[in-house]
């Protein structure tokens, strides 16, 4: 399977699941007491992986901290979480929404799927993206919030593989539904 044949699959395979995930999957929210037990954590887990805090910083709009695994760097990182605080924004649709057009203008052959619990008002996007080179292909798992007390959260888990992402791709197809199941009932946990 080359790499196009991979993200066609996987667009395929985005379609039906965000339909058949809509149904029910953000039924269970996360709780504002997992929202605020994540503004210190040092460490996050997310479907049995523990990641570490490796940045943070802060612009005018958003406060942000990425986690890694223990050891891992940036410079070629495969897994990665982070926490991103909007104190200025209220919607969390209209944030994701800002996402999305965002991709769309960089890649816009990306397969994304948007889905909104209709009483919370989270929104999960999930999209595959690449660059231009295609150096790397990486899988992005976005959940928007409303934080108590104000403002959006987002929480994100993002997979990346370099160099032919064939195996990336077709092992993604499966494990999709179960990030993007967890991501809904879960989100990003305080570890130790």
């Amino acid at each position: 399977m080359n790499r196009t044949n991979g993200i066609l699959l996987c667009r395929s395979a985005m379609r039906l699941t965000s339909r058949l995930l809509c149904a029910g999957v953000l039924a269970a929210a996360t709780s504002a007491h997992a929202l605020d037990a994540l503004r210190g954590a040092p460490a996050v887990s997310f479907v049995g992986k523990r990641l570490v805090q490796a940045d943070q910083g802060k612009t005018a709009v958003e406060t942000w901290r990425e986690f890694l695994p223990p050891g891992d760097g940036f410079q070629r990182w495969t897994v990665l979480a982070s926490i991103r605080e909007y104190p200025g924004h209220d919607d969390p649709r209209a944030l994701a929404g800002e996402l999305v057009r965002a991709l769309k203008r960089s890649t816009p052959d990306a397969p994304m799927s948007m889905i909104q619990h209709p009483q919370s008002g989270d929104v999960i996007v999930d999209f595959i993206t690449w660059p231009a080179d295609r150096a790397f292909v990486e899988f992005n798992l976005f959940r928007y919030g409303k934080r108590p007390g104000g403002g959006v959260v987002a929480q994100q888990y993002a997979l990346r593989a370099y160099g032919d992402a064939s195996d990336f791709l077709r092992k993604l197809e499966t494990e999709r539904p179960r990030l993007v199941d967890a991501m809904a009932k879960h989100g990003l946990q305080a570890a130790k």
